[in-house]
């Protein structure tokens, strides 16, 4: 197959892996208009990273790495829904967009390093990978690293490309947003990120 081709589906993958609105999605939104656009772009790019992970995972055929995941997929999901719990409490009593916050360096790379562990914490992402690639007849790649490796880059650059127009689009409102409701939206994302953490432990077998 031809692997300009194979690259295409990539992007199309990691787009439809991205789309879904969870965690991250929410994350990038409060925190481009709290922290401002690089904040929630690098929260998108840790996500994207760890997409491109599973989908190297997935792609590559990596059978051990996927089962030892999905053997230990309930204390990731306990790990990854206390994340959330944390980040929940953080933007309950976020402080006002005036007074000081993080240097920007810091916030952009806590940004990036939360999207990585949020989307790594939920092992059920390579499953969505095994099943879309199935779907779009793409479970021969195993047969080729080239072709692999052109549909992993792809993945990365769809589910980046996905991140960075949320965030944009997101920063393109944010001046309709005055102190009142960027307070508001803090609130509301905290009760969100609650509901997801809730949702993920809620998944662990007992």
């Amino acid at each position: 197959m031809d692997t300009s081709w194979i690259f295409a589906k990539g992007i199309a993958i990691g787009v439809a892996v991205a789309a879904p609105v969870g965690p991250i999605g929410l994350l990038c939104i409060q925190r481009t208009i709290s922290d401002g656009l690089p904040t929630g772009v690098a929260t998108g790019l840790g996500a994207a990273l760890a997409d491109g992970i599973f989908g190297a995972i997935a792609a590559f055929g990596l059978a051990t790495v996927s089962d030892q995941l999905m053997a230990h997929q309930d204390p990731l999901r306990i790990v990854g829904g206390l994340v959330l719990f944390v980040l929940a409490y953080r933007a309950w009593y976020r402080a006002p967009p005036e007074m000081p916050s993080a240097p920007v360096h810091v916030r952009i790379l806590s940004g990036f390093g939360t999207g990585l562990a949020v989307t790594l914490s939920n092992p059920m992402t390579i499953m969505g990978f095994v099943g879309i690639f199935a779907g779009l007849g793409l479970s021969d790649l195993n047969a080729g690293p080239v072709s692999a490796t052109q549909m992993v880059a792809g993945v990365l650059m769809g589910s980046g490309m996905w991140w960075l127009g949320l965030c944009a689009g997101t920063q393109a409102l944010k001046p309709r947003f005055g102190p009142h409701s960027l307070a508001w939206t803090n609130r509301v994302a905290a009760l969100l990120l609650v509901g997801f953490a809730t949702v993920a432990i809620g998944g662990v077998a007992i």
